[in-house]
């Protein structure tokens, strides 16, 4: 009984660890300063998912969708490692509410080990206010 019941707690624990660690999965937090059309500017943190290409405010209830960026990833000694992109193909006068944003984060990268990752991204706040 006692191992039957060792045995579930361990269970238990595996999936709640399992569970748990599913929200951050693909998340980048990102402290960035941002400047919007009408050249207002302010900071944030973002919590981007990078898979579906949006993400919160940490300071507010509002969101970000991307439409476009550009990530530099560098190593300890500055060099330039690699860089990846995205353009969703929205035209930035399509919109008259559109921020672009930068900002640099420390991380370690599968394939890449640890980095700096530099962010330049676009895109619009919502709920628009």
């Amino acid at each position: 009984m006692l191992t039957a019941v060792l045995i579930l707690i361990l269970v238990i624990v595996g999936v709640l660890g399992t569970a748990t660690a599913e929200p951050k999965k693909n998340q980048i937090v990102v402290p960035a300063s941002c400047t919007t059309t009408d050249g207002q500017s302010f900071t944030t943190t973002f919590v981007i998912n990078a898979m579906a290409k949006t993400g919160h405010l940490t300071d507010s209830t509002g969101n970000i969708v991307i439409t476009s960026y550009t990530v530099s990833y560098y190593d300890d000694q500055g060099k330039l490692l690699d860089t990846d992109t995205f353009n969703s193909g929205t035209k930035l006068n399509s919109r008259d509410d559109i921020v672009s944003c930068s900002g640099q984060v420390d991380t370690t990268l599968q394939g890449l080990g640890d980095v700096t990752a530099v962010y330049k991204f676009k895109g619009f706040l919502t709920p628009a206010g």
